[in-house]
């Protein structure tokens, strides 16, 4: 995980992204090893996204938002 400093601006995208991921898990009943799992991404990286505490690298980003949109499409 990397990125940019932590603007203001910044940390409210890492806000939102935090909501949605934990809206997304919930909803889906996926706990952090499995959403890690099913995107190639490790646990620690999930806690870290849900915390806010880290800026994703866009590989993450786009595998998390393929994630989400087969999930919205599948109705799921």
């Amino acid at each position: 995980m990397g990125g940019p400093k932590s603007t203001p601006e910044v940390i409210e995208e890492r806000k939102k992204l935090a909501q949605k991921l934990k809206d997304f898990m919930h909803n889906n009943l996926f706990t952090e090893k499995r959403l890690g799992e099913i995107c190639g991404i490790s646990r620690r990286s999930i806690q870290m996204l849900k915390a806010a505490n880290a800026t994703p690298h866009q590989s993450t980003l786009d595998k998390l938002e393929r994630l989400f949109l087969k999930y919205k499409k599948e109705g799921k």
